[in-house]
């Protein structure tokens, strides 16, 4: 055993001890030991127990009423050298910097060919899991209160998926131009696969450490190029403007993860397989926003969705903030309901009410900013496409069951959440099999859409409200 990992088991086995010593029952323990900072997988990595409860009530079962009594322990503090930093004014622009994927998408559309258009869209997606799955292991290095840890992993993380975005590109557009008839993917496309997951990559390490300002600098070349191109005045070397944009995120990303050091302790299996149900997640997720561009590659009904009508996924990717912001107040509020509520019927109702007004302040601004575009689209073009208004309402519902998602996570539920999202997209896939030989209109695609994401969200609700009032696994 390392010295830190010892430091590291001595100052959790103290955490136990205090709370054990200052509490009458194993509930009220398990409370104290979350409030120190421990979690469920500190529990089962070094004292091999299910979750924090069953850790407390085991050790004050062996000790017994003897055992000896102290008074209650203060929270310990937040660690003031974290990998990411304390939360400020620049933390509210990461529902902006979200968009920069979904502008990708609402360009990827209209493109000519669609081999071209699927490789884009297919990188999109595995980077957008691959992403996931790193910021994943950086918390887990936050978990063991190890920010130069974390920080050594990020870098590792962007140089090593650099280097395999690069090589995987390039096989799958050679693979492309072999198997089809397709002359459009080039080196170009390669540059556009690998630059894309740069991105990505960059993009989690800068949110990861707290960067927000220097990622929101590095976007704007793209993202003034994008206006450009909407006015009608695209530049002739806009690819150029995209491509200083992932230079600087990446030089950015290098900057922010300087002073990194070897971890303290080795990662446990259970923080690798906690990283791949994040990655499975994103997956899941990815598939199920992208899902109208999906359908306008597969589903070949020469009904191409207008990009006044894509611009609908921009409130939803933008919300993605809003939603980290309510996550970071929800887990604060909980906490202090765990430390103030008396019994745990006070808590369940305190908690259920609290959900909803939760659920409530981030529904309401997505189908507000929904409304609001379609306005401005309507006053741009002199008229508003119906579908708009369908993809638009559908967003709205699946991006309340992403949130709720995000919030059963939080609850420790991942497992739960990735059997209903899993079942989401298993539902449509089904609908572009169907499709194949049946041919549907893009219509009947956003209505399936809105449909499945309206069970999803029925689901979520009952699944959160039954969870939320538990008082112990919430991280």
């Amino acid at each position: 055993m390392t010295r830190h990992r010892a430091e590291h088991v001595l100052r959790e086995e103290s955490a136990l001890a205090d709370a054990t010593a200052s509490s009458v029952d194993p509930i009220e323990a398990a409370v104290v030991l979350e409030s120190a900072g421990m979690n469920d997988r500190v529990a089962r990595d070094l004292f091999g127990a299910h979750d924090v409860l069953m850790l407390a009530e085991r050790v004050m079962t062996h000790e017994g009423p003897d055992r000896p009594v102290a008074d209650p322990v203060p929270v310990r503090p937040e660690n003031a050298g974290g990998a990411a930093r304390r939360t400020t004014f620049w933390f509210h622009l990461r529902g902006v910097l979200y968009a920069v994927p979904a502008l990708v998408t609402l360009t990827l559309l209209p493109a000519v060919d669609p081999v071209e258009s699927a490789l884009v869209l297919g990188g999109l997606v595995l980077s957008w899991a691959w992403s996931y799955g790193v910021a994943g292991i950086a918390w887990a290095h936050l978990g063991n209160q190890d920010p130069a840890g974390a920080r050594r992993f990020l870098r590792r993380a962007l140089i090593g998926g650099v280097l395999l975005a690069a090589v995987v590109a390039t096989a799958v557009v050679y693979a492309a131009l072999i198997v089809t008839s397709t002359l459009q993917v080039d080196l170009l496309t390669v540059l556009l696969l690998t630059g894309q997951s740069t991105y990505l990559l960059a993009a989690a390490t800068l949110l990861m450490t707290g960067h927000e300002l220097l990622l929101l600098v590095a976007v704007c070349p793209a993202v003034a190029a994008l206006g450009l191109g909407l006015t009608g005045r695209m530049p002739a070397d806009a690819l150029r403007w995209v491509g200083a944009g992932v230079l600087l995120a990446v030089l950015f990303a290098l900057a922010a993860t300087r002073r990194a050091a070897r971890p303290r302790q080795r990662l446990g299996a259970a923080a690798w397989a906690t990283a791949l149900q994040q990655s499975c997640y994103g997956l899941l997720v990815a598939v199920a926003v992208l899902f109208p561009a999906i359908n306008e590659l597969v589903n070949d009904n020469y009904d191409a969705l207008p990009l006044s009508v894509t611009l609908a996924a921009l409130p939803l990717v933008v919300s993605m903030g809003i939603a980290e912001i309510l996550l970071t107040r929800f887990r604060s509020r909980m906490s202090a309901l765990l430390a103030t509520t008396s019994s745990s019927a006070a808590f369940a109702r305190s908690a259920r009410r609290t959900l909803l007004r939760y659920e409530v302040a981030f529904a309401v601004p997505l189908a507000a900013t929904s409304a609001a575009l379609g306005v401005v689209v309507e006053g741009v073009t002199g008229t508003l496409d119906a579908r708009y208004g369908l993809l638009a309402g559908g967003y709205v519902v699946l991006g309340t069951a992403i949130f709720t998602a995000m919030l059963l996570n939080l609850l420790g539920r991942g497992r739960r959440v990735l059997a209903t999202l899993a079942a989401t997209v298993a539902a449509l896939v089904a609908f572009e099999v169907h499709a194949v030989s049946v041919t549907a209109t893009d219509t009947e695609a956003l209505a399936w859409l809105a449909i499945v994401a309206t069970v999803t969200l029925v689901v979520h609700l009952v699944l959160v409200r039954r969870y939320v009032a538990v008082p112990v696994s919430h991280r």
